[in-house]
C-alpha cells in the first residue's frame, strides 16, 4: 500500500527537490504534493512523473469573492474569474499543474449565510477554471476540521455532484488531536469529528446520494487541542511542547495509523482519496514554525513514505506477513516468549504509546527475531481490546504493524 501523505510546500526548503527525487528513484514516489508557487510543478514532475501536483494562490482578504458570488449566478461567475486570473498565465505558461484549490477555509458551521457564500463561490470556480485552466482540475470545500457539521451537509450536495462531474477533489482539512505526545488518531470519536470526517460522515452522506467525489486532504497533520482532545488549537503544531515537542519518530507513528485508517475507507478502496499534504513546509517568514517539515525530518518522512510504500504500511506484504506470523506463532509454541521490559526499546515505546492513547493494556509475547532482514515481536492485549499485532521494524525504527486476520 502506497502511504497516501505528501508534502505541503509553502516555499522551497533545503533539498525538498532532492527528497522528492530519492523517493521516485526508489520506486516509491510521494503520492502527492502541494505547493504554493506555480513553476514547482515543472520541478516535481521532472523528478517524479506520477506524483499529483497541487496549486493554491494565497490571499488574505477573501470576503469580496465571497460576497460577490452570493448576489447571482452571473456575479459569482466574475468573482471566480477575477481569483482565477490572478495566477491563470502562470499556470498556462509553465504548466505541470493537476489541480487548483478554491478559497482556502471559507466554510464555518451554524452559519447558513458564510455556507452559501462559500458553496456559491466553489460552483463558480468549478465553471470557470475549466475555462481559463483547462488542463486543471478544481479543489473546493478546503474546510478548516471539524466544519461543516454533521448535519449541515445538505448543503454541499450540488456542488458535490458538480465536482464529481468535473473530475475535481473535495479538500478538507484533516488535522488529528495530540495532547502532550498522546495521539488521538486511533479514537474513534475524534476519528468521527475531525481527521476521519471526510470520511465516516461526509463521505458516507454523499454515497448515500449517488455522489462519488474524489478526495485532496489539503492540510493535514498533527495538531494541538484541550486535554481531551478537542478544540484544536490552530497554532499548535507537532513541534509545540505540547503536542510531539519534535518527536519524530512519535509522529512518524502518527502516519503509519492514519495510512492504515486512509486504506479502510471506501474512498481510498475506490481510488478515490488521492493524497493528504502535511503542514508544512516553508523558510523563514512563512509563519506557522510549530508545523514546520524540513531537513532532518523531511528525510525520515522520505524514508517512512519508501519504506511504506515497499512493505506495506500497516497491512504488510502477504508473504512476508505469513511467513512473519508462522516464524512468531511457533515462537510461542517453543516457549520463546519475550515478556521482559525493555523501556528503551523501539517497539516497547511504540507499544507504550499505543496504551497511553488507547487504552489496549497490549504486552509483548515474543522475542524479537529477523524475517527477511526486518525485525519482528508480537504482542497480545491483555484485555482482548485489539486482535494479536505483529510489530515491524528496521534499523531500530518501527514501519508498520498489523493485526491478526
Amino acid at each position: 500500500m502506497k502511504s497516501y501523505h505528501g508534502l505541503h510546500l509553502q516555499t522551497p526548503v533545503k533539498d525538498w527537490d532532492k527528497e522528492v527525487e530519492r523517493a521516485a528513484k526508489a520506486g516509491q514516489a510521494y503520492r502527492i504534493i502541494k505547493t504554493f508557487w506555480v513553476e514547482a510543478g515543472k520541478t516535481i514532475k521532472n523528478r517524479s512523473p506520477s506524483t499529483i501536483t497541487v496549486f493554491r494562490h494565497n490571499v488574505e482578504h477573501k470576503k469580496p469573492f465571497l460576497d460577490k458570488a452570493i448576489r447571482s449566478v452571473e456575479e459569482a461567475d466574475e468573482a471566480a474569474d477575477e481569483f482565477i486570473r490572478q495566477f491563470s498565465d502562470s499556470i498556462n505558461q509553465h504548466g505541470h499543474v493537476d489541480y487548483v484549490e478554491s478559497l482556502n477555509e471559507t466554510y464555518a458551521s451554524k452559519n447558513l449565510l458564510n455556507q452559501q457564500r462559500a458553496v456559491a463561490f466553489d460552483r463558480a470556480f468549478i465553471r470557470r477554471l475549466q475555462l481559463h485552466c483547462p488542463d486543471t482540475l478544481p479543489v473546493v470545500y478546503t474546510a478548516a476540521p471539524g466544519n461543516i457539521d454533521h448535519d449541515e451537509y445538505g448543503i454541499l450536495v450540488r456542488l458535490a455532484r458538480e465536482c464529481q462531474y468535473a473530475g475535481g477533489a473535495f479538500g478538507y482539512h484533516n488535522y488529528w488531536s495530540v495532547v502532550n505526545k498522546v495521539s488521538y488518531v486511533n479514537s474513534p470519536a475524534h476519528a468521527r469529528d475531525y481527521h476521519m470526517r471526510w470520511s465516516v460522515t461526509l463521505d458516507a452522506y454523499l454515497v448515500a446520494r449517488g455522489i462519488k467525489v474524489n478526495y485532496i486532504l489539503g492540510e493535514s497533520g498533527a495538531i494541538g487541542a484541550g486535554p481531551d482532545g478537542y478544540w484544536q488549537k490552530p497554532n499548535d503544531g507537532w513541534l509545540h511542547h505540547e503536542v510531539w515537542a519534535g518527536d519524530i519518530e512519535g509522529y512518524l507513528r502518527d502516519f503509519a495509523f492514519m495510512d492504515v485508517l486512509y486504506a479502510k475507507s471506501l474512498a481510498a478502496r475506490e481510488n478515490r482519496l488521492l493524497g493528504a499534504t502535511l503542514f508544512t513546509s516553508g523558510e523563514p517568514y512563512v509563519g506557522w514554525d510549530h508545523f514546520q517539515i524540513r531537513i532532518p525530518f523531511l528525510t525520515r518522512l522520505t524514508d517512512y513514505v519508501i519504506s511504506s510504500n515497499r512493505n506495506g504500511n500497516g497491512n504488510g506484504n502477504g508473504d512476508f506477513k505469513q511467513k512473519a506470523w508462522a516464524v512468531t506463532v511457533n515462537m510461542q509454541k517453543t516457549g520463546q516468549d519475550g515478556i521482559r521490559l525493555n523501556a528503551d526499546a523501539a517497539i516497547q515505546q511504540q507499544i507504550n504509546a499505543d496504551n497511553a492513547s488507547n487504552d489496549y493494556d497490549l504486552q509483548i509475547v515474543t522475542s524479537e527475531t529477523i524475517v527477511d532482514g526486518k525485525t519482528v515481536q508480537a504482542a497480545e492485549s491483555r484485555t482482548g481490546k485489539v486482535p494479536r499485532r505483529q510489530y515491524v521494524w528496521e534499523a531500530g525504527k518501527p514501519i508498520y504493524w498489523y493485526e491478526d486476520g
